[in-house]
């Protein structure tokens, strides 16, 4: 094999390593700016909620019946007022 060759398959082999690290890097930006922004989000509603509905009681759960009746209403609208 002369000299050029191995030059020329060291620069593809090269060029493959940096394309693939490069991809995971760009993948790994990626998730880290959707955490960072998701962060940002939900500490931007938690500031709402602080701020304006400080004495708000959320639902930790939904009855099945209450559920239904809901999705009886306004999804399928078959309910008669």
């Amino acid at each position: 094999m002369t000299i050029l060759a191995e030059h020329i398959i060291h620069y593809f082999i090269i060029t493959i390593t940096m394309s693939l690290f490069s991809i995971f890097c760009i993948v790994l930006l990626g998730m880290s700016i959707t955490l960072i922004l998701g962060i940002a989000f939900f500490s931007y509603l938690k500031y709402i909620k602080r701020r304006y509905y400080p004495n708000w009681k959320f639902p930790d759960y939904i009855s099945v019946g209450y559920a239904e009746y809901l999705y009886h209403k306004f999804i399928k609208k078959d309910l008669q007022n």
